[in-house]
């Protein structure tokens, strides 16, 4: 037997699209490290809304003060951030202008927005949030049983934004775009979906609640610790988002391998001669399957070991010692843990998926004996997967829930969470068996009855 895998395993590497893929998986990683090295830039919750073309009378005027904001703040400034309160401000004003409490804001907060002082816009919005605490709490006093749970879950939401902006003065946090500031707005905007998710039965905005949860403990622990464990622009982020990058890379070496194995040997005529050996046909295509699993394996940790390499050449080797923060849902707790801990973990879950479609591409090959189709048909049932878990949703497709597509990603259950396309991991652990194996039998079926004289 290993004198078998041994033979198949020289056949892979004496094979140019093996290298081919491997070039081009290499280049794609220079492409994207070096898009990162030069795109340090924290995402922001804040967003430019404002249009000012063809306004006229009082929406001209607005255009025109808000226009002059735009032209002398950019986005590395504080007060781009606090763009949209200044439209409010600036608007109210124009509307009101016979209103002095609302001329009296208006003014302080261009007189705020001139002498970089943003603690005037936190101390105003932290004495807005107050008064709405305020009226909220009494409203519960007098709320029914129905409206209560709505109020409180609102009461929540309140004291977490008046915390954050406590936060800001306390530690001096500007508006200005870094880790801190992004952190404190995940906090405020993830607020509700914390309390949401204590009482939604919906699978699928289950899932979605549960990413919003894991993003409001872990921007906590930034504002506690004052790491940045969400850095875009470092080699951590790069290895902690690998499969999301080379899935498709990873999957196109097994399948491709998977696909002509069996096949190319019909192709070539070379089945003959290589069943007159003394190795049972199982034997043979057994060696065959493991072959390609053991490659498939390989590419994974070449294509980790150069994303390592290139990725530290462009952004730094450093990050590579730094932890990865998770929040737990099912322990309710924040886990730290090592790089390498996460990777093997997150690697562990996307396996089964991996596996099950060059073991599909391995079947057709072994089954039809033609590598293109084998190719086509799997990558098909990549793509039909979409559609597949899109209906799995639905109540009335519920049978869906048996197909492997919805239950081979397992890294829905990281970390506690839940799959929205499948009851539970021991269903889903059942399902991938079951097709792995009647995919398995049907291929040394069929190529232990094969008649190979007309081949």
């Amino acid at each position: 037997m290993f004198k078998l895998i041994k033979n198949e395993l020289f056949k892979i590497l004496h094979k140019k699209s093996t290298y081919i893929v491997i070039i081009i998986t290499a280049l794609f990683m220079v492409l994207v490290s070096f898009i990162m090295s030069k795109n340090n830039i924290y995402y922001s919750y804040t967003e430019n809304y404002f249009d000012g073309t063809n306004s006229s009378g009082i929406d001209a005027k607005i255009s025109e003060e808000m226009n002059a904001l735009y032209t002398k703040y950019d986005d590395k400034t504080w007060q781009y951030y606090v763009m949209d309160d200044m439209y409010n401000i600036i608007s109210n004003y124009y509307y009101n202008d016979q209103d002095e409490n609302i001329t009296k804001v208006y003014n302080e907060a261009k007189e705020a927005i001139s002498k970089d002082d943003w603690k005037y816009f936190v101390n105003k919005d932290l004495a807005e949030e107050k008064e709405n605490l305020q009226s909220l709490e009494e409203s519960l006093k007098y709320a029914s049983d129905k409206d209560k749970k709505e109020l409180e879950n609102n009461i929540f939401v309140t004291k977490v934004a008046i915390e954050m902006y406590e936060y800001r003065l306390k530690e001096n946090v500007s508006y200005k775009n870094d880790y801190i500031n992004d952190a404190i707005n995940s906090v405020r905007n993830s607020a509700s979906s914390v309390k949401t998710y204590e009482t939604t039965t919906n699978k699928t905005t289950k899932s979605d609640l549960e990413e919003a949860v894991k993003g409001y403990y872990k921007s906590r622990y930034i504002l506690e610790n004052k790491e940045d464990i969400n850095n875009t622009s470092d080699l951590r982020y790069l290895m902690t988002n690998f499969y999301s990058e080379y899935i498709f890379l990873i999957l196109v070496f097994g399948v491709m391998i998977a696909g002509a194995i069996v096949s190319e040997e019909y192709n070539k005529g070379t089945i003959k001669s290589l069943l007159i050996t003394p190795y049972k046909r199982s034997s043979i295509l057994l060696a065959k399957f493991i072959t390609v699993i053991i490659s498939t394996l390989c590419f994974i940790v070449i294509a980790y070991l150069m994303q390592i390499f290139i990725g530290g050449l462009f952004l730094g080797f450093g990050s590579l010692s730094h932890h990865v923060v998770e929040y737990n849902l099912a322990t309710k707790s924040l886990e730290v843990m090592s790089l390498f801990k996460y990777v093997l973990l997150y690697t562990a879950a996307t396996l089964p998926q991996i596996i099950l479609l060059v073991t599909l591409a391995f079947a057709v090959s072994t089954i039809i004996g033609n590598t293109a189709l084998a190719i086509v048909i799997t990558f098909a049932g990549v793509i039909g997967s979409q559609i597949v878990n899109m209906f799995a949703t639905m109540d009335k497709f519920k049978f869906l829930n048996y197909f492997v597509t919805t239950n081979w990603e397992f890294n829905y259950y990281l970390f506690g969470g839940t799959n929205p396309y499948g009851p539970s991991i021991k269903h889903a652990i059942i399902v991938c068996l079951v097709y792995f194996f009647i995919m398995i039998v049907a291929s040394f079926i069929v190529f232990k009855k094969k008649n190979i004289k007309n081949i």
